[in-house]
């Protein structure tokens, strides 16, 4: 089955926005139409700020439409571990800049009035594994000590789950059709004054002394102030060593009883499921899904790509009554050390550039969290979250730990001089198959289409130089070093890369590569950005 997120599928109508062409001075200029960037945007121009958003794809097209369309207060990496790692202060700002990013999206839907299925409901934290019952405590407590309205219960309603152990209960969370949510609120933008340009890649950007230049594909921009909204900061940016990219994996579907349970759950088992339910077209629940099966980006054999869609859909299989598989997609996450983002100035010497990234799984709080925040900050009117977030903090000696292992990880990939599923012979590549292949010392990342043609790309990734590695589910090429991500003929899913692959050609008498250094469509000589 082809990767689909159900949010795209199900938004049949979407704005087209134009591409930035020419030149351009607004106050502030933020890159990236998602979640973080449209709030931003949304929030400046209503402080009274000339604020242009620029998306090298479409608004909304990343991780923002990749997601669960959850809303909720707990986070991923916990409460109690925030406390530990940082503060109980820490987690308290967290808690609450969290809650109020809630009632940041509600009061927005309803003042736009857009068609994006907001409803409130609860969530339930539980297991049925004896061991795993003080995890579920100790979260439990820890949401209570942040001041949220965690409980236990003895039961999970809307489940049928045999023998729970332990479980919590906390009322007021919610769902929502992210992506309609995203392009209402690019609306209210545009209503407030603000501009939006799409399919506008920016190859570069700096920050001078009284102000700050961006070059796109087709013209500049030049500002007081920007925001890097890219979920991980595009070009070299010392950040990316202290925020790990992940895939996390999805699966919807129909039931057979048409019975879907108003609620969503983490259930702690041994490899951790999310479970929640949407509606298509209307506010009627018809859709089940079921999210889980972390891994680091570019770091998985062909065998378990597919493998974390399959464990999905058979865990549905074991507790409800699928009737179908419907879309199934998976989508790019950043940790920080600590489980706290890193939301603010890019680094202690900056003064005009900010940036947010490490959400973890839950980026459509964290986005709104990020966009309130940078746009409260560059308008003059303070925040109470900022030193929380603060994205120049260092790392302390309870993460040092987390820091050197990632940081050892993305090492070993680049001692990896033959990647996994690397071949010798283009012949070895079959139809639908991306592999590595060495020819001319040159290391080549190769897919051969339903056609038998060959689509040649070099495989040196154009962000800091790992080799890609093959993602037989979704198609891609991805970077087992800081999470690129590329199509079959080299372009740019997803940064931190900035730059596509270059194509390559190959001389079909001799064997041998064509120096023609072509590049991909439309792609200009540039150097990668150091911010």
């Amino acid at each position: 089955m082809k990767t689909q997120s159900f949010w795209e599928a199900t938004t049949p109508q979407r704005p087209d926005y134009p591409t930035l062409e020419g030149n351009l001075q607004v106050d502030v200029a933020i890159i990236g139409g998602g979640i973080t960037g449209i709030t931003a945007a949304h929030q400046l121009a209503r402080a009274g700020k000339r604020v242009a958003v620029l998306e090298a794809r479409r608004v909304g097209g990343g991780t923002t439409g990749w997601s669960t369309g959850n809303l909720y207060v707990p986070v991923g990496p916990y409460f109690h571990n925030i406390a530990s790692t940082r503060s109980q202060e820490v987690a308290n700002t967290v808690a609450q800049a969290r809650f109020s990013a809630l009632n940041f999206i509600e009061e927005h839907t309803r003042k736009y009035s857009i068609d994006c299925h907001f409803a409130r409901r609860p969530w339930y934290f539980f297991t049925q594994e004896e061991d795993m019952t003080s995890l579920v405590e100790k979260e439990a407590e820890a949401l209570q000590q942040a001041g949220m309205p965690a409980e236990f219960v003895t039961q999970v309603p809307g489940l049928r789950y045999e023998s729970v152990k332990r479980a919590v209960h906390m009322d007021g969370q919610a769902r929502i059709h992210p992506l309609r949510y995203v392009l209402g609120l690019a609306g209210g933008v545009t209503q407030l004054g603000g501009q939006i340009y799409e399919h506008t890649t920016v190859l570069d950007l700096k920050e001078e002394e009284d102000h700050c230049l961006l070059r796109t594909t087709q013209g500049t921009v030049t500002c007081q102030q920007m925001i890097i909204a890219t979920h991980i900061p595009i070009g070299i940016h010392t950040v990316q060593t202290v925020a790990a990219p992940y895939r996390s994996y999805v699966v919807a579907m129909r039931l057979k009883s048409g019975a879907y349970p108003d609620a969503y759950y983490w259930h702690n088992d041994k490899t951790h499921h999310a479970i929640t339910t949407h509606s298509t077209d209307s506010m009627e629940l018809d859709m089940l899904m079921i999210a889980g099966n972390h891994h680091k980006t570019g770091q998985a054999s062909h065998q378990e790509y597919q493998h974390y869609f399959d464990e999905l859909e058979s865990y549905a299989r074991q507790h409800f009554d699928v009737a179908s598989v419907e879309f199934r997609w998976s989508a790019q996450h950043y940790r920080s050390g600590d489980g706290v983002p890193y939301i603010g100035l890019t680094h202690k010497g900056a003064k005009r550039t900010y940036i947010a990234t490490g959400f973890y799984a839950d980026g459509l709080v964290y986005g709104t969290v990020a966009g309130i925040q940078l746009a409260d900050t560059i308008a003059g009117e303070g925040s109470a979250w900022l030193e929380a977030f603060d994205a120049t903090r260092g790392t302390n000696l309870s993460t040092v730990g987390e820091f050197i292992k990632e940081n050892t990880n993305v090492a070993a990939q680049y001692l990896k001089d033959i990647p996994a599923g690397q071949v010798s012979h283009f012949d070895d590549i079959g139809l639908g198959e991306g592999k590595t292949i060495e020819v001319d010392s040159e290391k080549l990342a190769v897919y051969r289409d339903a056609q038998s043609q060959l689509h040649i790309c070099s495989a040196v990734c154009t962000h800091m130089k790992c080799i890609v590695n093959w993602n037989n589910a979704e198609k891609t090429w991805d970077c087992p070093c800081h999470g690129s991500r590329f199509m079959i003929d080299g372009s740019v899913i997803e940064g931190p890369a900035i730059l596509n692959l270059e194509r390559k050609s190959i001389d079909p008498t001799t064997g041998h590569l064509l120096h023609t250094g072509g590049k991909t469509s439309g792609e200009r000589e540039i150097n990668n950005p150091i911010t």
